[in-house]
């Protein structure tokens, strides 16, 4: 089984820049059909131009008590006045493990995946979505293997959203990639909900929590 959960990782969308006094933490239930699987951690530091952001999904898929899928990604991104300037993850995809990294060279980003080393556009995005600006860009990096990736992104208008007993106003983008998957902001481009298809037909949910 195949969940395409990596994809989604962090999929808060807050601008670059400014200033914080303190992290800020943001927690998401994952679940399969309804059913919770994992969680998705986010921590966001801001300190003048530099924005450090902390990421980690845990998830596990059960079927009549036999784990049927497990997935741990853990990733650190360092941006400076709006550019990525070092990423690390590492991640365990059901048994298949990457490291990958990224950091400035000179006028390009250099990638290393299980220590190959690749020279990219600096401009490229990480696959995070936490960074509203993926949403202009034509390919991005997927932060569990490294692959660089096409990707486009429609416009779906506005719908109300329910989140807890609260029904809230929000505009939903779908983002077409390796697969696709939908993610609803409100007006304050904050997530309000999440959703994608895995390969078995499941809809796999992220809300936070």
């Amino acid at each position: 089984m195949r969940l395409a959960a990596a994809a989604i990782i962090g999929v808060v969308l807050f601008g670059i820049g400014g200033s914080q006094a303190s992290p800020e933490t943001l927690r998401f239930a994952i679940t399969r059909n309804g059913e919770q699987i994992g969680t998705h951690t986010i921590e966001i530091n801001r300190s003048g131009k530099e924005t450090t952001v902390s990421l980690s999904t845990d998830l596990t898929v059960k079927i009549l008590f036999v784990t049927a899928y497990r997935l741990q990604h853990t990733e650190t991104e360092r941006w400076v006045d709006g550019k990525l300037v070092a990423l690390n993850s590492t991640s365990d995809d059901n048994g298949t493990r990457h490291t990958v990294s990224a950091a400035a060279k000179g006028s390009s980003l250099e990638v290393k995946v299980d220590g190959k080393a690749t020279l990219v556009d600096p401009n490229i995005m990480p696959a995070s979505l936490w960074n509203p600006e993926l949403l202009k860009r034509p390919v991005m990096l997927d932060t569990k293997d490294g692959q660089i990736m096409p990707v486009s992104v429609r416009d779906g208008g506005e719908e109300d959203v329910k989140v807890d007993a609260r029904t809230v106003r929000a505009r939903r983008y779908t983002v077409n990639s390796r697969y696709s998957q939908d993610v609803w902001f409100d007006d304050q481009a904050r997530p309000v909900q999440a959703k994608l298809i895995a390969s078995d037909g499941s809809v796999i949910m992220y809300r936070p929590i």
